[in-house]
């Protein structure tokens, strides 16, 4: 069976790419699938919101065989969303004929109708093709080799479930109504109890059923499919088989309000309780060590008790709860944004086991001290994310990494700390800087022997800093992602001869910076790193021989007005075009083969500006002439 499938893949994506004839034969539209042997597909006669366009259907409306402009087409398939939100008839069972191979996407989506008899030729069915439906049941001819029905008896009333042919998954569930589907006195489905031969619930199964509110699973569940529960009225869950697997979005978007998972049970997958607004109070097993992406996002969470086992919270695992104070106990990893828009914690612990914050992980929380115990070692960038009421950071020993400023949007705070004793972070003048390990050289009024330890990256500047003019000292070679990005009290930028790159975002949303000096002769790397702003009114200062190459370098040439200056690190003689030593005839000639070819090799470029204009043109011919004539060289 499994090889079929897989050739029926294929097989299915080369008919839909083959089709090409639409027509309408009878009640039905079709769809040509495969023009060489002739197969067509019902596909929905309305592409409107409001459904596919069929109604009062019965079984003689289904047809083995078609035919359009005198060709007779096989109907094969049910195609997607092809009875999508039609009420085909609610009183009768409608027999699919003989010929159908398969069911789409989408076929049976919210659709309502009595029951549903499927032929001996079906052989695949696709994963949401009755997700959301609103049918009494599901039968399958006893003959075909791929599917079968189980019937189960809830109290006095009866049901048939589309299974795989052993009856040991459920593959599709009625929506709504039993067997008993009489116009008057119908019965609706409220309650299920899984029966004991199945061990599989598959993908969406019972999803988006209107009335389902209980589910009694056994311990012989080994599998609940994704989304198989997802936007049902279920209020409880209680799983008791530690090895059942269960699938991202199982129980999402549903009315659960209690959850209870059994000892052993090590993982919960994506989105599994995503948006469970019922869902107040959450205590998970011991054994469990990771909570999948967006598994309780979006709930109305109050407490959370973790397991001691667990070790890893996934990318929004925990977001957008209202509770007040989380303890993480053994907690390893607490991914991105896993407690981003929990717009009441205030308050987390541990046992000291933490080692990583992703990015985001707690965006928007209103925390005053950022929780980063000794052990930990990665704090990635913009972990505490736009937290206004931050007010204290230290920065522990034992990290190693920080990919770029960790606290971009916090406006309470002024400084960053770094405990004493690291060897991978220090500060200057509140901001976060990476060490390399070396010794740099006293910067400009500092007391020989006062010394910077080994500056080589700017990490962040704190959002709440009050001071107008941002120095990074000499030794610095990097300022990191969104480093100073939102600090609007910066007015002046200077940046040392030792930068070699400015990385993304280091300067974004700032807009009142008039001034920039960046004393590096070779321009740092960087790409549109400041704001239109600041490249349309600040002023570039940049050493007097690096001011062409500013002018032509990604980033810097956005820079509206750039003037040279005068570092006075690199002195030169001026009008030595050449570089000789010497001003002389010769340089006349090598400034005037700059002009016309724009090629700077073997040339001095500062020593060439002998106007003092900071600009290159013919003007410094005329001038660098006077300088021969006169003697004064």
């Amino acid at each position: 069976m499994k090889r079929y499938f897989t050739l029926l893949s294929i097989c299915l994506l080369v008919l839909c790419a083959q089709a090409q004839t639409q027509f309408i034969s009878g009640k039905f539209k079709y769809e040509v699938i495969e023009g060489t042997n002739n197969k067509v597909q019902i596909i929905p006669k309305s592409n409107s919101e409001s459904g596919a366009g069929y109604s009062n259907l019965v079984s003689a409306d289904f047809k083995t065989t078609v035919t359009y402009n005198g060709v007779s087409y096989d109907v094969v398939g049910i195609g997607a969303n092809a009875f999508y939100k039609c009420t085909l008839n609610e009183q009768a069972i409608l027999q699919l004929p003989e010929g159908i191979i398969f069911i789409d996407e989408g076929a049976f989506s919210f659709t309502e109708m009595g029951s549903l008899k499927m032929p001996t030729t079906l052989q695949f069915i696709a994963e949401t093709a009755f997700s959301d439906n609103k049918l009494a049941g599901m039968t399958v001819l006893a003959d075909n080799p791929y599917f079968a029905h189980l019937v189960s008896t809830q109290g006095n009333v009866s049901y048939t479930m589309l299974t795989n042919k052993e009856k040991t998954k459920i593959i599709a569930a009625p929506g709504a109504k039993p067997t008993q589907f009489s116009a008057s006195g119908t019965t609706y489905l409220t309650s299920i109890t899984i029966p004991e031969q199945i061990t599989e619930i598959g993908d969406y199964a019972f999803r988006g059923n209107p009335t389902l509110k209980t589910v009694n699973f056994h311990a012989g569940i080994t599998s609940i499919g994704k989304g198989a529960f997802y936007g049902t009225l279920l209020t409880k869950v209680n799983i008791p088989n530690p090895d059942c697997e269960i699938g991202n979005s199982c129980f999402s978007n549903s009315q659960v309000s209690s959850v209870t998972l059994p000892q052993g049970m090590k993982k919960l997958g994506r989105h599994v309780f995503f948006y469970c607004t019922n869902l107040t109070s959450l205590t998970l097993p011991e054994g469990m060590e990771e909570i999948g992406m967006m598994c309780f996002g979006s709930c109305s969470l109050t407490s959370v008790n973790l397991p001691s086992t667990m070790v890893k919270l996934d990318s929004c695992s925990l977001q957008d709860n209202p509770f007040t104070s989380i303890n993480l106990k053994n907690v390893k990893y607490v991914g991105r944004q896993a407690f981003s828009q929990c717009i009441n914690l205030t308050s987390v612990t541990s046992n000291g086991m933490l080692e990583e914050i992703d990015g985001a992980a707690f965006t928007r929380c209103p925390l005053t001290t950022a929780y980063l115990p000794e052990g930990m070692q990665t704090i990635i960038m913009n972990a505490y994310f736009r937290c206004t009421n931050l007010r204290t950071v230290t920065i522990p020993t034992t990290v190693t990494t920080i990919t770029g400023n960790p606290c971009v949007g916090a406006t309470s705070l002024t400084a960053f700390n770094v405990a004493e004793g690291s060897e991978y972070f220090s500060t200057f003048d509140g901001c976060l800087y990476a060490t390399g390990g070396y010794t740099v050289k006293p910067e400009k009024g500092r007391a020989d022997g006062d010394e910077i330890y080994g500056l080589t990256a700017l990490v962040g500047v704190p959002n709440g800093w009050q001071q107008s003019v941002l120095r990074v000292p000499e030794g610095v070679t990097v300022i990191a992602n969104q480093a100073a990005r939102e600090v609007t009290s910066i007015t002046e930028v200077e940046l040392p001869s030792t930068l070699v790159e400015i990385r993304p975002s280091a300067f974004s949303s700032i807009t009142g910076i008039t001034r920039v000096t960046c004393l590096a002769t070779t321009p740092p790397n960087s790409g549109s790193y400041f704001t239109d702003a600041v490249y349309q009114n600040a002023t570039l200062y940049v050493p007097m021989r690096s001011v062409e190459l500013y002018q032509s370098a990604e980033g810097w040439s956005n820079f509206q007005h750039i003037e040279g200056i005068d570092t006075g690190d690199d002195p030169f003689l001026l009008g030595d075009v050449n570089d000789d030593g010497k001003v002389a005839i010769n340089d006349v000639t090598a400034l005037i083969d700059y002009l016309l070819s724009g090629d700077g090799t073997g040339i001095n470029v500062a020593a060439a500006d002998c106007s003092q204009d900071g600009t290159i043109a013919i003007n410094d011919v005329t001038a660098l002439i006077d300088t021969l004539l006169s003697g004064e060289n």
